[in-house]
């Protein structure tokens, strides 16, 4: 045993990642000749510039705490085309992983960062740093990391030193009418076995529509002044209702906003783990439902709850859930929207293809989520679940956002 410095305690809003284990990947997929010693000079330069990259988590009392010591990270990881994840997810000794797999002129790369430490913004922004820090080495044959930073702060923190306190509502009252009301099937979220031993990948859909279908939905989404985020909820959310067998039984939603658009003075990239609240809304839908109108609901609801104050600090109130589902509440539906995916620096000749995401959970329970993305002029949709046949509910979702792209 090393002897560990404690950087500070894991934060409430934090410690549901380490309960959970939880550990998230974003792939860059590259085309063009791709350096891997310098690749790993760039992680081993990112590591000196924030070094509680290099930390890891341990228990203590009945919560967690972030710590650091001398042992040198492992640094990265290079696969061969085709093998299985060497990476080990083991909160306790490494909290950050990079992941190469070379295979001629293309290139993937994975950066696997503990939730605990970043959301998906914050995590991006740690990907544009380690290619500025790539570029700048192969191109000048140097790179400077810079004088080091330092660590996040957890949301709490954020709040506070922003005079924003816990008021009188969560968000969550929205559910309250359809809790215990329904005779229901078996939660997707429902324990289905044992804990295992470490985190494990959860299995993965995906569909990305096609640029022309892309563009379609972004002009009707200016034409009826409803955001491509909202007709993409409420498209997904006609889907579940459809696939739940079109009862009269409301669709619970819940999804993440990001609050460094909403918080003054603006919280940085990476000046904070996971600046989020959470945003709610009950939809009841039936065969009349207008998808355009359902995704202006959901933006009325957002921003009233915005205006109210009610999304700052809903993190205040609860921890979210992955794992299980709240006694006699349907199924809810959670979608992660990522935005649109900016340029990423990159030496002459190397390009951006693709990125992807993998979710890692130590639970004994089925996780159920969507993400969204917009990359190079195409809205990419990827369902993480344990329940059977993802591709089925991603066919469903791509059907309804057919219909409105469709010849109008």
């Amino acid at each position: 045993m090393f002897d560990a410095t404690e950087i500070r305690p894991l934060a409430r809003s934090e410690e549901m990642f380490a309960q959970t284990h939880n550990f998230v990947g974003l792939g860059a997929h590259l085309s063009g000749p791709v350096d891997v010693d310098a690749l790993a000079d760039a992680f081993d330069a990112l590591l000196e510039a924030r070094p509680v990259l290099g930390a890891r988590i341990e228990p203590v009392g009945d919560g967690w705490r972030l710590v650091a010591d001398d042992l040198l990270h492992e640094g990265i990881v290079v696969d061969p085309p085709g093998s299985e994840l060497r990476i080990r997810f083991d909160q306790s000794q490494a909290l950050v992983h990079l992941r190469v797999v070379p295979d001629g002129e293309a290139t993937a790369a994975t950066l696997y960062v503990h939730h605990a430490l970043a959301d998906g913004h914050h995590q991006f922004a740690l990907i544009e740093e380690l290619f500025a820090l790539y570029t700048a080495l192969v191109t000048t044959g140097t790179v400077d990391p810079g004088p080091a930073k330092p660590a996040p702060e957890p949301l709490e923190t954020v709040l506070a030193e922003r005079g924003v306190g816990k008021g009188r509502r969560s968000g969550l009252e929205r559910f309250v009418p359809a809790m215990f009301a329904y005779d229901l099937p078996p939660s997707r979220r429902a324990v289905t076995g044992d804990e295992p031993d470490r985190p494990v990948l959860v299995p993965m859909a995906q569909h990305t529509l096609t640029e022309a279908e892309t563009d379609s939905l972004v002009a009707l989404s200016r034409e009826h002044r409803v955001s491509l985020n909202g007709i993409l909820s409420a498209a997904v959310l006609v889907a579940e209702w459809r696939l739940r067998g079109e009862a009269r039984i409301p669709v619970p939603y819940l999804y993440p906003v990001d609050l460094r658009y909403v918080l003054t003075p603006a919280v940085s990239a990476t000046g904070c783990t996971n600046p989020v609240g959470v945003a709610t809304y009950l939809a009841e839908i039936d065969s009349g439902t207008d998808v355009l109108a359902l995704g202006r609901e959901i933006a009325e609801a957002f921003r009233a709850d915005l205006s109210e104050g009610v999304l700052a600090q809903s993190l205040l109130h609860f921890t979210p859930q992955y794992a299980g589902n709240p006694p006699g509440l349907p199924d809810v539906v959670m979608l992660t929207d990522n935005g649109a995916i900016p340029p990423v620096p990159m030496p002459p000749g190397v390009e951006l293809t693709a990125v992807h995401g993998e979710l890692y959970f130590q639970v004994g329970s089925g996780i159920d989520m969507y993400t969204s993305k917009l990359f190079r002029g195409r809205l990419q949709i990827e369902y993480h679940t344990h329940a059977p046949d993802p591709e089925f509910r991603v066919k469903a979702i791509r059907g309804v956002l057919e219909e409105l792209a469709g010849p109008r």
